[in-house]
């Protein structure tokens, strides 16, 4: 009785988390002004400074007249463009963090995502503890119970295929992201199956829920 009671208050607790973090994902950008805006800011401030040394271009020098020194000034022109374009670039960080450029709300929409990510994983290790953890338990109890913990092994097995199959790993354009995450198809791909992973585990829980409660009810 006290296993079930604790395995409900889990569940409890796991679905209305979960809840929280879809609502926050989808609708926390909803409180900002212009949450597009509000990223490149953020962006563009985290971004390195072009501290390039710029020497001033020769120009053309229309007063010339003859062809010579008039080729000699476009030559002198063209040349220095080349070098400019050949110089290298000296980028230094701006010294800023993400800390430095918003406030505390601002900070949790900005890094929303990663939070998602970090809930997702969460969720998938709940979910690998708690089948092999309270199975075991059950089996302890009631070895002829080791069916049912293979067969929720097997279930497992057949969610995160499941979530890997529907995964697609396109590449994303951010804008301002300068790293090769976005574009790595195995991270995308696994990213993905994450996250289809943490879908079916939130409908899942919401539906062990709905169960208990409509249950109870008819008894």
């Amino acid at each position: 009785m006290a296993f079930s009671k604790l395995t409900r208050i889990t569940l409890y607790v796991v679905a209305g988390l979960s809840l929280l973090v879809v609502l926050f994902f989808y609708l926390g950008p909803n409180t900002v002004d212009d949450y597009d805006a509000f990223v490149d800011r953020v962006d563009e401030a985290l971004n390195p400074v072009d501290m390039t040394p710029v020497t001033p271009l020769p120009v053309i020098d229309n007063s010339l007249t003859d062809s010579a020194a008039i080729a000699e000034n476009a030559a002198a022109v063209q040349k220095a463009k080349e070098e400019r374009a050949a110089a290298p670039v000296l980028m230094v960080d701006s010294g800023k963090s993400v800390k430095d450029v918003t406030s505390g709300w601002e900070r949790l929409l900005y890094f929303r995502t990663d939070i998602a990510l970090i809930w997702a994983y969460i969720l998938i290790l709940i979910t690998l503890i708690a089948s092999l953890v309270f199975p075991l338990i059950a089996v302890i109890a009631n070895p002829k119970a080791l069916i049912r913990l293979l067969a929720v092994l097997a279930g497992a097995v057949v969610l995160v295929v499941i979530s890997y199959v529907l995964a697609k790993g396109t590449p994303i354009d951010i804008i301002g992201y300068t790293g090769t995450d976005n574009s790595d198809p195995g991270t995308l791909k696994m990213i993905d199956t994450v996250l289809f992973v943490t879908y079916m585990l939130f409908g899942l829980a919401l539906g062990s829920i709905l169960y208990a409660i409509i249950s109870r009810a008819f008894k």
